[in-house]
């Protein structure tokens, strides 16, 4: 059994539509196409003409943004798309951070890594905030983690596995100046916007239409007020983007539950309306 702190997401069956159906992030899918067409271009080329040197495309890349901007669900998305054109055998996600990598003992690194490489093959290891093993001091176990990751990574042999440095994207840079090697190796950099109150708006009612719910006129306008004096209060750094939104929604939909609960609706469809008496205020941190 294992004994490192992951998470591992499933691949998912639609990657496509997923991919379509995120709000905004325009140049991502634009990217992400990119490299899915050189990927399956390759492949073609190789079964054609099996003596020609091919181009070698790296699946190594960099996520960098904020907090809910999307770069674990598009993590899982590429994973998933990556197994529809035969660059990976499985297409699920292993997500990991600091902390997977390391122990108490004297060699927990070079333990962790090798179980969390095995655990991710034919998939995608998706480091969250990786900058973090970028230690301040020069004997920062971190240190030993980057190292061992560009070992593997010099590794031909392993080549069913796509690694994602996920990160702010001013530590990421700093993280990837520091070690060149690192920036050779992950040719692929994928920048994350921070969404816009349009967008945030947009993200909201398919959230919502999810749950086949609907805001009354005066419940939306209500919404959307708050989250604009909410959108221009925010702190940049800490602000959660989705994330903020689908934890304002919980809030919402656990109000909506206790006042249907309490007041019985006179009819069915009722049920599926959020009222002005169901907008929480929004704790702005």
């Amino acid at each position: 059994a294992s004994s490192v702190k992951i998470e591992i997401l499933r691949p998912i069956a639609n990657p496509r539509e997923e991919l379509d159906k995120l709000v905004g992030c325009e140049d991502i899918k634009r990217r992400l196409d990119e490299l899915l067409s050189l990927t399956r271009f390759n492949k073609m080329m190789h079964e054609l003409y099996p003596d020609r040197k091919r181009h070698e495309v790296s699946l190594h890349s960099v996520f960098l943004g904020r907090p809910g901007t999307g770069k674990t669900t598009v993590c899982k998305i590429f994973g998933s798309l990556l197994r529809q054109v035969g660059a990976l055998s499985k297409g699920h996600v292993v997500v990991c951070d600091r902390g997977t990598f390391i122990g108490t003992l004297w060699g927990d690194e070079e333990r962790s890594m090798r179980q969390v490489l095995e655990m991710a093959q034919g998939g995608v290891l998706m480091i969250d905030e990786a900058y973090l093993l970028n230690g301040k001091h020069e004997t920062d176990p971190g240190k030993m983690v980057i190292q061992l990751l560009m070992n593997i990574l010099a590794d031909e042999t392993q080549r069913d596995i796509a690694i994602v440095l996920c990160g702010y994207k001013e530590p990421m840079k700093k993280l990837l100046d520091l070690n060149p090697g690192l920036q050779s190796r992950f040719p692929n950099t994928f920048e994350f916007q921070d969404f816009t109150i349009d967008e945030l708006l947009e993200i909201t009612k398919r959230r919502v239409e999810d749950y086949h719910y609907k805001f009354t006129a005066k419940a939306w306008e209500k919404y959307v007020h708050m989250l604009s004096s909410a959108y221009q209060l925010r702190d940049p750094q800490t602000w959660g983007n989705a994330r903020f939104i689908g934890n304002q929604l919980e809030r919402i939909y656990l109000q909506h539950a206790s006042r249907c609960v309490k007041q019985q609706p006179k009819g069915k469809r009722d049920l599926l309306l959020l009222t002005p008496e169901d907008i929480v205020p929004i704790d702005i941190p």
